[in-house]
């Protein structure tokens, strides 16, 4: 559709415009594995990539593609797959830039847990040499990419769970200066509050279970990238299987479609809830990018503008794991959860969840302490979050 307006795109982006005749307003929901084709002839067209049609939902599904389609547009992307989960989205855009044993990929030092232990655990072992850095300091980045060379550097757009933004625009302009490609994981700002590939990310990636879908009812993921990844991101899914099952697309695109006025929302309680907590004086420190003390807030206001800041807000719980331990269980309105993006808030304890696997070493350099708790607020009143979660901290 001819619209920029990102507004105008969350509700239409990815519908079937061009449908012949009559269509439904919602997404059509095609839960069929296989296509019947009116000849041999075609579905031989189909097959070889000759005419665009699906064949087997291995390959393709018309409301998986649907959803890929909106993710797309709202991305500012040429091409996109989706997969069944964020991970298999991260490990598709690590197979789509071509990495071969020997090769290094940079991670940034701040990734979510599973990313780290993907990158290490999985192309480690085939071979992949992978460097961390803190992406937060430009210079850094530069010396390690000119020390390095890598192929890839991954890192996200904010940090989980300390909200860590790096200089995009300079990042991923030192990136290519030395011919590495860049993966930017969008999960927590998503396209509301930012979108990478119009910095030159060359491939955008989401948990599309976050924020994209927003209900905690589907899991998903995908990679958005320029027209020359198409063919290895549909190469993975067909051969690897990390197929998006047609139901949870048609969750998540029913969720992507309120995706800007949950976040508009979200962000609003969330700067609340951040000025609150701080100033309750319970805490030893609130991390929150809308914070004039968080270290990227400079960099958060360039980077979004009027839009938002992030709808985490991170704690440091004086007195560490027993104490965050009974904060979490004397919780009433608040969740206690492995995820973020809900319409709900829900509480993380990293060292046991997110960051379980991450050694010492690694936690203190992140920031990461026994004391830190994440908070992903939600859709209520943010008084409400703010007094159960206050209420929780008493003795």
């Amino acid at each position: 559709m001819e619209s920029t307006s990102l507004e105008t795109l969350f509700v239409h982006a990815g519908n079937y415009d061009d449908w012949p005749g009559e269509m439904s307003t919602a997404p059509v929901l095609v839960p069929s594995v296989s296509f019947r084709a009116k000849t041999p002839d075609l579905m031989d067209a189909i097959l070889g990539g000759e005419v665009p049609g699906f064949s087997y939902s291995r390959h393709a599904n018309p409301t998986v593609q649907g959803f890929s389609e909106a993710v797309r547009v709202l991305e500012a992307g040429q091409t996109a797959q989706a997969f069944g989960s964020g991970m298999a989205a991260l490990d598709a855009a690590l197979f789509a830039v071509g990495l071969r044993p020997g090769d290094h990929v940079l991670l940034s030092q701040d990734l979510y847990g599973a990313t780290l232990n993907l990158s290490e655990q999985i192309w480690g072992a085939m071979g992949i040499q992978v460097d961390v850095v803190d992406i937060s300091h430009t210079e850094m980045v530069q010396e390690a990419l000119q020390r390095v060379r890598p192929k890839a550097l991954l890192f996200e757009t904010l940090s989980n769970p300390l909200m860590k933004i790096p200089d995009l625009d300079a990042v991923i302009a030192r990136a290519h200066e030395c011919d590495c490609q860049v993966i930017v994981d969008n999960t927590f700002a998503t396209p509301a509050l930012a979108r990478p590939a119009l910095h030159g990310a060359d491939l955008v990636v989401h948990s599309a279970t976050k924020y994209l879908g927003g209900h905690g009812d589907a899991l998903g993921g995908v990679v958005v990238g320029r027209k020359e990844y198409e063919e290895r991101l549909h190469q993975y899914v067909k051969l690897r299987g990390g197929v998006l099952s047609p139901f949870d697309a048609w969750l998540l695109h029913r969720g992507l479609k309120t995706l800007g006025v949950r976040i508009e929302r979200q962000v609003a309680n969330a700067l609340v809830v951040a000025h609150k907590l701080r100033d309750s004086g319970k805490f030893r420190r609130v991390w929150y990018p809308g914070l004039p003390d968080h270290p990227s807030y400079e960099r958060a206001r360039t980077l979004f503008g009027e839009r938002g800041f992030g709808a985490v807000v991170t704690v440091e719980v004086p007195g560490g794991r027993e104490p965050v331990f009974r904060l979490l269980s004397r919780l009433k309105l608040v969740g206690s959860a492995t995820t973020v993006g809900d319409v709900y808030t829900l509480c993380l304890y990293p060292r046991v969840a997110s960051h379980r696997n991450q050694s010492p070493q690694a936690l203190a350099a992140m920031g990461i302490t026994d004391e830190t708790l994440r908070i992903a607020v939600g859709l209520e009143a943010a008084d409400e979050i703010v007094r159960d979660i206050l209420a929780a901290m008493e003795e």
